[in-house]
Parts: C-alpha cells; structure tokens; sequence
C-alpha cells in the first residue's frame, strides 16, 4: 500500500536567479558563487522546476511612482 506521501507532486521553485541578480547591478559574489550548485540542483531535480523572473519596462521606475501616489 503505497502511502499519502508517495502521491505528493514535488516543485522546486528558483526564485529570480537571473542577471540583475547574479553579476549584474545588484550581483554579488556570494550569488555567483552558488551558480554552479543551483544548476547541479534544478538537473537532479525529479519533479517540475519553477522559475521566476521578475521583469520591468524601461519606464518601470516612472509607473511605479505614479502608483505609490494613489
């Protein structure tokens, strides 16, 4: 009899792993160190990987504060 677990789907979420991030205007060492591991990771990984990926228009910063005034 197979138990509640075995039926359980299984994510792996990779949250804004993405340049900005890495080694680009908010990268640090620390980010690019764990490169390597997080692939290794999302490779090995058996079930469905998740990746998120924040994204925003050049005129972002100007909608942003069009939106903070309300």
């Amino acid at each position: 009899m197979r138990g509640k677990a075995d039926n359980m789907k299984r994510f792996l979420i990779v949250t804004d792993m993405q340049k900005d991030f890495i080694d680009g205007a908010l990268g640090s060492k620390e980010a690019q160190g764990i490169l390597t591991a997080v692939g290794e990771k999302i490779s090995a990984f058996d079930g469905t990987c998740i990746v998120t990926l924040d994204t925003h228009t050049e005129d972002y910063r100007y909608c942003r504060k069009k939106r903070n005034k309300h």
